[in-house]
């Protein structure tokens, strides 16, 4: 089971509304407050050589998607999409690269 803090999960989906129509990629470090906002592939991925538990969030947007679908990753990196499935109603889903099955994710009040 994949936990985050409710705050840290707030933030994201802040920054999410803040970039609805640009990508939105970023990493998040186990335990952090927040995701670190990446610029382009040779950022984010420098970053994740660097932290291999490090999550990649990220949002819908097209370009977003295709820089996370570029990425030489193992078969167990975590992902959080920042869904929207209703009209302005966002939400995380957690999954592992090798299977895009959904994993649990359990927020916790600090």
């Amino acid at each position: 089971m994949l936990t985050i803090k409710r705050t840290c999960s707030n933030r994201i989906i802040t920054r999410a509304l803040d970039n609805e129509d640009k990508p939105l990629v970023a990493l998040l470090m186990p335990a952090a407050e927040d995701c670190e906002v990446c610029i382009d592939r040779g950022q984010l991925q420098a970053g994740l050589d660097a932290n291999p538990p490090a999550i990649i969030v990220y949002n819908q947007q097209a370009d977003a998607i295709a820089l996370v679908e570029q990425l030489e990753v193992p078969p167990q990196q975590v992902f959080i999409e920042i869904r929207q499935d209703t009209k302005g109603v966002l939400g995380l889903q957690a999954y592992h690269k090798k299977d895009h099955a959904p994993e649990a994710m359990e927020l916790l009040h600090e």
